[in-house]
């Protein structure tokens, strides 16, 4: 197949029931894939609910925060979600427990709080009774996060913030690699390619950017969309990456050329996340207003 026919037949598909009327009554802030498809997280006010992609049911709520959530990621194998919010918390969630594991960042007077105890009654410095799992002890505030994307391998997390920046934890440890400047405006899309060697970020100023992350140097500027980046998608050998909108265009590049090489309107609503099958040959979108579509 020609790579200026890809994707070209559209197919509408159903979303989970009880997913759909959250959208409806406009509860969901976020939207995320597992990379192999079979789950789908939502989050909203103050909660994340988990959905099997398949049966359509609810098989976990997350809960704890005081503010909305505004990004979901899955890491590679699916046992973790990251997620973000508005109360510039950064957390990781073991998805099969439901449970949170990790604090990534937050605030400092919550890790001071909960640094008052450990399971065997000695203080011990970021130990979180509630999780049983240490907080993180980085001392970077998140920012307002808008966006998070796990690597290939699953070590790096990057979130990207309202304040224009990309930020790169290391998953193990809590801490931050380092921070770069990518946007004038909000950074509300992150994809990394299938090697992990470059992140694809997109903003409110309509940009779509590609980063080397070894030099953070920039190596190309996409531009076609003309309202705020959704979401992005490298596909599977990362040939491709999709881009959707608020201007309800689907775009497609060939990340070699940095050419455009398909565009589709997408009538069924504002796209709020892309992704790609797990044998590469469909690309899944689902929109704000609840539409879910397959091209194959």
């Amino acid at each position: 197949m020609k790579k200026t026919a890809l994707f070209q037949n559209c197919i509408q598909s159903e979303l989970p029931p009880g997913l759909k009327s959250r959208l409806d009554k406009k509860q969901v802030t976020d939207l995320a894939f597992s990379p192999d498809g079979t789950r789908l997280a939502a989050g909203g006010d103050g909660r994340i609910w988990i959905y099997d992609v398949a049966s359509g049911a609810q098989f976990a709520m997350l809960s704890g925060y005081t503010e909305k959530i505004r990004a979901l990621a899955f890491a590679p194998d699916n046992s973790l979600l990251a997620s973000g919010s508005e109360d510039n918390t950064l957390r990781l969630w073991d998805t099969e427990i439901a449970r949170e594991v990790l604090t990534l960042a937050g605030d400092s007077n919550l890790v001071q709080a909960l640094a008052s105890s450990s399971p065997d009654g000695i203080p011990l410095p970021n130990w979180d009774p509630r999780t049983e799992r240490l907080l993180a002890s980085s001392n970077e505030n998140p920012g307002r996060v808008r966006s998070l994307a796990f690597s290939p391998d699953g070590a790096t997390l990057a979130s990207g913030s309202a304040d224009g920046r990309i930020r790169l934890w290391e998953v193990e440890t809590g801490g931050i690699s380092t921070s770069f400047s990518a946007h004038d405006g909000l950074v509300l899309a992150l994809a990394f390619s299938a090697n992990g060697e470059v992140l694809a970020t997109g903003g409110s100023d309509t940009l779509v950017r590609l980063w080397d992350l070894d030099s953070q140097r920039l190596l190309a500027n996409l531009r076609a969309h003309t309202d705020s980046i959704t979401d992005l998608a490298f596909s599977n050998d990362g040939d491709i990456l999709a881009s959707g909108g608020r201007d309800r265009y689907l775009q497609l590049w060939r990340v070699d050329t940095k050419e455009l090489i398909s565009t589709f309107p997408v009538q069924e609503g504002i796209i709020q996340v892309l992704t790609f099958s797990p044998d590469g040959e469909k690309l899944i979108c689902a929109t704000q207003e609840g539409a879910l579509f397959i091209r194959e």
